[in-house]
């Protein structure tokens, strides 16, 4: 416990203050090392963990890579996608599909009559003249101020009784009538009793246009589409005949789109491109995290730049702690024989032949679907051939699946190893690995770390805390020494101040 007492150059002058503290610094050193090695450990440590995420990165992926389910992707496809397409939407029970499309469906059709207008030379021309015509039983009205717009919004207000709308087209001064329902009920009939106006600038004519329509109905110069009821297209599926209302429909889980009559044959095979995808996904992450950890085993190491104090961190700013402290937190790793060993054994899990039956006898190594290792220097790099390996897939696919995925149920390590797929391999190996980088760094997720360098780490702290305890006392030594210093010197000035005072 510090002293409550201390008196600091009042009666010698000394800056007794500075003093003790150049004194604590040469006692503090033992301290310093400790804590530098603390903050080493403590990067170590989060370096350790930061591999170990890389390489659950991997193995998540290789998990995937050791499932049969990863290499039996399917695909439907048609041999005349002019004629039939299809996609898979549901669980198809067969894996050949013979398509015949004999006629095609038909959409159920509005009525509609179109009539060109005259003299009007837009929907806002006023039309000048006096009639009425009736659509159905419903009556129009039309005025000397009207225009076309005015009148084609009558005509849509009473859409509901007459089941009829109207549209103006600008490009061709054109008015259309439509049946607000398709089918053969849908119809337009347009009367009237005293004509459209002396100019018939509407341009319209009485008629009517329904499924049974003749071109005559509504004269020889207007455009019209009578309604007509859907009608299904007729089809042939493995033989079986089946009649269809749309284009597009789903038949066992399969989702056919007929296009044009023809013949063609919708199969369910092997989707190459993603049993592909997924292998190069895979050699990309290999080659991401292999990359990752050799630049961390090969990085440089700076043995002149160590943690910094709190005290030295006072004079720099932010900027120089952090570049500081890169160069102190390179190199760290540098060598690591766990690291190191992982990579090797990574590049053997690879490399090594599969053995046992069931491999075809092309295609029991990486290089021989396309997949080979770069140089020396690129330590390890994975390359694909992409045509050669599409062919594997292609030619071989459940031999390029057992290349991954085969097991052994050997109880001889050796054998086992042998006899496993690559990626069954490389996730044993990654637990064994990740197990022991545990082990030595921990895990952020645990509340307990009973890692070696967690335990390292508990030392440490012991050590500095009675470090710190011994520094107080030594601290507070330094003081009472200079205080009764201090102390006798006050009284000898006293004492000559008296024997002067005697002296007088």
């Amino acid at each position: 416990m510090i002293n409550s007492i201390r008196m600091g150059g009042l009666v010698s002058g000394l800056d007794t203050d500075s003093i003790v503290k150049n004194l604590m610094k040469a006692e503090s050193a033992p301290l310093n090392k400790l804590l530098q090695k603390k903050q080493i450990e403590e990067w170590k440590r989060d370096q350790f963990r930061e591999m170990n995420s890389l390489l659950l990165d991997l193995k998540n992926k290789t998990f995937d890579m050791r499932l049969q389910g990863t290499y039996q992707k399917k695909v439907l496809a048609s041999d005349d996608d002019k004629i039939v397409s299809a996609k898979q939407k549901g669980n198809p029970s067969s894996s050949t599909y013979n398509v015949k499309v004999t006629d095609l469906p038909e959409a159920a059709k509005a009525a509609s009559v179109k009539f060109t207008t005259t003299g009007l030379t837009d929907g806002a021309a006023v039309i000048g003249e006096v009639f009425d015509f009736k659509i159905g039983a419903k009556t129009i009205n039309v005025t000397a101020t009207d225009t076309i717009s005015s009148v084609i919004a009558k005509v849509n207000s009473n859409s509901s009784a007459t089941g009829v709308t109207a549209s103006y087209l600008q490009d061709d001064k054109s008015i259309t009538f439509t049946t607000t329902t398709s089918g053969a009920s849908a119809a337009i009939s347009i009367s009237n009793t005293g004509g459209f106006g002396a100019g018939n600038k509407l341009g319209l004519s009485t008629g009517t246009v329904d499924s049974s329509v003749t071109i005559t109905d509504f004269g020889t110069n207007d455009g019209f589409q009578s309604s007509k009821n859907a009608t299904p297209g007729n089809i042939e599926i493995n033989g079986i005949p089946y009649q269809v209302n749309s284009s597009s429909f789903t038949f066992d889980g399969v989702e056919f789109s007929i296009k044009t009559a023809g013949t063609t044959q919708v199969n369910l095979k092997p989707d190459e491109d993603a049993i592909f995808k997924s292998i190069k996904e895979y050699v990309d992450k290999y080659n991401e995290i292999t990359d990752k950890i050799n630049k961390k085993i090969t990085e440089a190491s700076y043995k002149d730049y160590k943690p910094l104090l709190a005290e030295e961190k006072e004079s720099l700013s932010e900027k120089q702690i952090e570049q500081w402290e890169e160069k102190a937190k390179s190199g760290l790793l540098r060598q690591d024989s766990l690291l190191s060993n992982v990579l090797t054994q990574m590049r053997q899990s690879l490399s090594t032949n599969v053995q046992g039956t069931g491999i075809s006898a092309k295609n029991d190594n990486l290089s021989d679907i396309g997949i080979t290792t770069g140089t020396y220097a690129e330590k390890g790099k994975l390359y694909i051939n992409e045509a050669k390996l599409r062919e594997a897939i292609s030619n071989d696919g459940s031999g390029v699946m057992e290349l991954f995925t085969k097991t052994s149920s050997s109880t001889d390590a050796s054998t086992k190893f042998n006899e496993s797929g690559l990626a069954q391999r490389m996730y044993d190996q990654l637990n064994s690995t990740m197990s022991k980088l545990t082990d030595k760094a921990g895990s952020s997720a645990s509340l307990i770390d009973n890692s070696t360098i967690g335990k390292g780490l508990s030392r440490l702290n012991t050590d500095i805390s009675k470090w710190g305890t011994r520094l107080e006392s030594i601290e507070n030594r330094y003081w009472s020494k200079f205080t009764a210093m201090e102390t006798a010197m006050s009284k000898a000035s006293s004492q000559s101040s008296w024997l002067a005072a005697q002296s007088v």
